[in-house]
C-alpha cells in the first residue's frame, strides 16, 4: 500500500479536529480591579507648637534625648524623622558640631544639645 503525503495530512487535520473537543472552554477574561488604599488611621499629622516634646531618640553615643519644638511649627513627626536620621552612624557629620543637612534642615550639636533649624522651625534634643 503506497500512503501519499496528502493522504497523511487530511488524517492529521481530522485527528487534530477531533481532539479539540476535550479541552475545557477557556474562561471569559475578567476586568483588573486595583484596590484603593484605605486611609491612615492617625490621618494627617498635626502641627506641633513651640514647647512640644514629641518624644525620645536615641544619640549616636547611645544615650536617649529628648525632642522637642522649640520655635515654630513644624510636626512630630518631621521633628523626630529628622533626629533618628541626624543619630544614624551612616548619616556624615562635618565637623566638631557634627553639622549635617538633612532635607530643609541644617543640624549641629553644642554640649549636649543638637538643635535644627528650618525656615519655619526649630527643633532640639536634651537629655
Amino acid at each position: 500500500m503506497v500512503v501519499r503525503p496528502a493522504f497523511i495530512l487530511l488524517l492529521l487535520i481530522a485527528v487534530a479536529g477531533c481532539s479539540s473537543e476535550h479541552h475545557p472552554q477557556a474562561r471569559p477574561s475578567q476586568s483588573l480591579v486595583i484596590p484603593t488604599p484605605t486611609p491612615s488611621p492617625t490621618g494627617k499629622p498635626k502641627p506641633a507648637r513651640a514647647g512640644t516634646e514629641c518624644g525620645q531618640v536615641t544619640t549616636v553615643t547611645g544615650r536617649h534625648a529628648r525632642v522637642q519644638v522649640v520655635r515654630g511649627r513644624t510636626t512630630c513627626v518631621e521633628a523626630m524623622r529628622i533626629f533618628e536620621k541626624y543619630n544614624d552612624p551612616d548619616t556624615p557629620a562635618e565637623g566638631t558640631a557634627g553639622l549635617v543637612v538633612i532635607d530643609h534642615w541644617t543640624c549641629g550639636t553644642r554640649g549636649t544639645a543638637t538643635t535644627c533649624t528650618s525656615v519655619a522651625a526649630t527643633i532640639r534634643t536634651r537629655p
